[in-house]
């Protein structure tokens, strides 16, 4: 569930889903040019190789596979043709559209990238296409591209609509073009792969890679006699330095949070807990029901449950455009939120006042606030046992199969060139997503961004959550119809929130309505 991105960080708490993906945002006043930043939301965990997941409750198998790419790729059979011949054959440029959803920092470094690779070549010209500020946004224009046969040659999704995208059949694997073009993909970070591919089938092409980070007021810890330099490891530890930022009279609700599907994902993932069954979706069965009905979901929801009951927390329901969070902590109202880590690139240019206003939302004004007493931290998200146990998320590039073969071999030589070290650096450095090639964090611009900067050596700590804090064995949910699953969740936390719901009813009526909306996504297929 983690990061990550629109003109401001999708809130990690942000919906996201199969049908209507979305994702995270970060932002205040003071931090709301930031929340347009980030997009990437989502969560899994470490991944081993190029595992193949289960078909959860819907995917179905591509076929076998006769041995081993470089890197540990399945050859598989049976796959859609990549058409690399047909760029070369093409009689003129090849024009190759990008729809995103991104803004901020994130945006410019996909610009700038873009760019590039335009002038590094005249066989294919690349357009970026901004289709919004949400995941819901684009993938609403998606759906609607499917029925009008009127799609990009390169579309940015949500992690959380690998299935769906899958079962739609507009899109060409990756796997297809990595065999065709014996692409080596052994320095891409395998617990990545892991959580994107499907029956052996690796299905984007790229991806954006967040974590989550837990954002704090460094100014607020001190005051409390806390040190501003250690983070709390854990929920429970949360509470603690609560309690004494409260008892400090520094603030009335020292913990903000976007109480989300996502975030409850995020952490039950990082304790091991799945969120449904059949392998957490992944399996070689069918997914049919909730698997997270259990002692340690309820325990969580009693966490929740106590910190509002004492005044520690605010908690904000998951709607459309929240930022509260983000307000909140710019305002210094609180002093403590979870959030994704693709906003640190653009926390940082506000801070310093550089943040670009372009595609802001009307009536934010991000030099209009003083952030001279504003001191932001971060460190590892707090777990349930652990600290930086989180789930694989963000987003994926998929190049889709209604384009004409010039298209899609156009795109995939974008792929190739966005997928390069120095691409991937930019991508990071300005962008704020973590790398997906493995030596780019060798590369010294990389190098010195994570030891000599604020946000570098904020998304340092989250690549290392993506390399240590995911099981390799445990990739997150795949699962058919995954709004609806989060909407079932979402109602059951609304409950908690307004109508003071008991933790136990909370986790039942959660769990009662994701079994509900896989059962009916099984009988309609």
């Amino acid at each position: 569930m983690t990061a990550p991105e629109s003109a401001m960080p999708v809130p990690l708490g942000s919906p996201a889903s199969v049908r209507s993906g979305r994702g995270r945002r970060l932002v205040p006043t003071v931090l709301v040019a930031l929340a347009l930043l980030a997009s990437a939301c989502g969560g899994g965990d470490k991944g081993g190789d190029a595992a193949g997941g289960g078909g959860g409750s819907g995917s179905g198998g591509t076929g076998g596979n006769r041995g081993t790419m470089p890197g540990g790729l399945p050859v598989v059979d049976n796959l859609p043709p990549c058409p690399l011949d047909a760029l070369q054959k093409a009689s003129g440029p090849v024009e190759v559209v990008v729809w995103h959803f991104l803004q901020g920092e994130t945006r410019r470094a996909l610009e700038e990238i873009a760019a590039a690779y335009n002038a590094s070549q005249s066989k294919v010209k690349v357009r970026v296409e901004n289709q919004g500020t949400s995941n819901d946004e684009i993938w609403d224009k998606y759906r609607a591209g499917i029925k009008n046969k009127d799609l990009p040659g390169i579309a940015m999704l949500d992690d959380t609509v690998t299935e769906q995208i899958i079962d739609s059949e507009t899109v060409l694997p990756a796997q297809s073009c990595i065999q065709a073009d014996n692409y080596d993909m052994s320095d891409f970070l395998p617990s990545a792969r892991s959580f994107y591919t499907v029956h052996d089938v690796l299905y984007p092409v790229s991806l954006n890679l967040s974590g989550a980070l837990l954002y704090y007021n460094k100014n607020h810890f001190t005051r409390a006699g806390l040190d501003p330099n250690k983070t709390p490891a854990t929920l429970e530890e949360v509470r603690d330095a609560a309690r004494k930022i409260k008892a400090a009279r520094i603030v009335d609700k020292p913990v903000v949070l976007q109480i989300s599907p996502p975030i409850i994902e995020m952490l039950l993932t990082g304790a091991g807990i799945p969120i449904v069954d059949n392998g957490n979706g992944r399996g070689g069965g069918t997914t049919t029901k909730a698997a997270f009905d259990r002692p340690e979901a309820v325990a969580l929801f009693q966490w929740f449950r106590s910190m509002i009951d004492e005044g520690l927390l605010d908690a904000l329901p998951q709607t459309p455009g929240q930022i509260g969070q983000y307000l909140a902590m710019g305002t210094q109202k609180s002093s403590m939120t979870i959030e994704t880590s693709t906003a640190a690139t653009s926390i940082q240019a506000f801070l310093q006042g550089k943040l670009k206003t372009d595609g802001l939302p009307a009536g934010i004004d991000p030099t209009s606030v003083n952030v001279n007493d504003l001191n932001i931290g971060a460190g590892p998200v707090p777990g349930i046992q652990k600290p930086g146990r989180l789930a694989m998320g963000g987003g994926a590039w998929y190049i889709t199969s209604l384009t004409a073969p010039e298209v899609q071999a156009g795109a995939w030589d974008f792929v190739k060139f966005f997928n390069k070290v120095e691409s991937q650096v930019t991508w990071t450095t300005i962008g704020g997503y973590l790398p997906y090639r493995v030596s780019a964090i060798k590369d010294p611009k990389l190098e010195a961004q994570w030891t000599t900067t604020l946000a570098g050596r904020w998304l340092a700590i989250a690549h290392e959550e993506l390399l240590e804090g995911i099981d390799p064995a445990f990739p997150g949910p795949l699962i058919g119809p995954y709004d609806d699953v989060r909407k079932s969740i979402r109602g059951a936390v609304d409950d908690l929130i307004f109508n003071n719901a008991s933790p136990e009813a909370v986790v039942k009526k959660a769990a009662d309505g994701t079994t509900d909306v896989i059962t009916k996504y099984n009988k309609e297929k």
